[in-house]
């Protein structure tokens, strides 16, 4: 008997070795948070396996299961009468795409400081693999990431931006703008055309660029284009943006129509990082200034754009509307709708096929880009 015993113990151990080492090398890190965060899904795919969605009959179990997964902890709404220092510094910390979104080992990260006209701006250069960068030849794709313009870092993108390097077959280089409510909005642009301008100092074709950003990066990287026409500086061979924050005035239907949908974003969120923006006291023209808010700006000049977006986001029409003003404007635009998905979804690549397929897309569109 306890021979028997003794050898079902042992069985055991010798299972959790088995697990102890396999999965960190299934999932490439060793963050137990993450590691956590994947064992949850994986029980949650088995769960919706099981189950139907007539509602939503051509979602697979795994975004479901990931979907269910965000669920378990819904998006907290900002307590307006609390100290708007300590609500940014809470945004931040909760910011945790570093880890749904680990940065491999192998990613190569190089800072570069970039200086133009007295503005001095970090940025990192990202790579998948390792080589010396030829930036006078190599395509360049300038990343311009999301948080509500008050949170995120390479520390929390390294992780999608190293997996674009490798997926497109690109350099990245993620500019970290400086943030709100210590710089007044739109930082991001002006530290963003600082590099651009800085690049093409330094002999980097415009022909050799594409930029892209996500959600308030997404707003920002239009702003970015806008910019660069108005001060009459050649434009980027491409421009990409996912689910952008492009209508500050959130007059979009999908500002309402998707509101109890949006497993991510939420409205109330919205207006109080506007007003932190804005300052209590704006006018109700800041929301459709064209300097803030690039849907109500021109989309004459633009280079070729993609747009994405999930059908079950709050921001749903602000991508709608940019691409049909950027199409009336002569603009080759091509616009993917993710149905049924969530804010920012491509970003989420490793956990559900709908995520991959669409960065396959976006790969194709690259590819093709740039080689007109």
């Amino acid at each position: 008997m306890q021979k028997g015993t003794f050898s079902v113990v042992k069985k055991l151990f010798l299972l959790v070795v088995l697990l102890a080492v396999a999965i960190p090398i299934r999932y490439g890190t060793t963050d137990y948070q993450h590691l956590t965060l994947r064992c949850l899904h994986s029980i949650l795919i088995m769960k919706h396996q099981l189950l139907t969605d007539h509602l939503r009959p051509t979602l697979s179990a795994e975004y479901r299961a990931f979907e269910n997964l965000i669920r378990l902890k819904p998006v907290a709404k900002i307590d307006s009468s609390a100290d708007p220092v300590a609500v940014v510094q809470e945004l931040r910390d909760n910011f945790a795409f570093d880890v749904i979104i680990p940065m491999p080992s192998q990613c190569q990260l190089d800072k570069e400081v970039f200086q133009y006209n007295g503005r001095s701006v970090d940025a990192f250069w990202v790579q998948h693999h390792q080589y010396k960068l030829q930036k006078n030849s190599d395509k360049i794709l300038i990343y311009v990431h999301g948080g509500g313009f008050v949170a995120g870092n390479i520390q929390k993108y390294g992780g999608f931006v190293c997996h674009l390097s490798r997926a497109f077959n690109i350099t990245v280089l993620f500019v970290e703008y400086h943030l709100s409510p210590e710089h007044q909005y739109p930082a991001g642009v002006e530290d963003t055309i600082t590099v651009y301008r800085k690049l093409l100092q330094n002999d980097v074709s415009p022909s050799q660029l594409i930029v892209m950003g996500d959600s308030a990066g997404g707003g920002l990287t239009l702003l970015t284009i806008q910019g660069l026409i108005n001060r009459q500086l050649p434009v980027p061979r491409g421009v990409m943006v996912l689910s952008p924050w492009a209508d500050l005035s959130t007059s979009g239907e999908s500002y309402k129509r998707n509101r109890d949908m949006d497993i991510v974003a939420d409205i109330d969120n919205f207006r109080w990082i506007l007003s932190l923006l804005l300052g209590r006291d704006h006018s109700s023209d800041s929301y459709v200034d064209p300097n803030l808010s690039p849907l109500h700006g021109s989309f004459q000049g633009f280079p070729s754009m993609y747009v994405n977006v999930g059908t079950a986001e709050l921001l749903e029409d602000d991508s709608r509307q940019v691409a049909k003003k950027a199409q009336e404007a002569g603009v080759n635009v091509t616009i993917e709708l993710g149905a049924h998905l969530m804010h920012d979804y491509p970003m989420f690549f490793s956990y559900f096929p709908e995520a991959q397929t669409t960065l396959n897309n976006m790969k194709r569109w690259v590819q093709t880009v740039f080689t007109k």
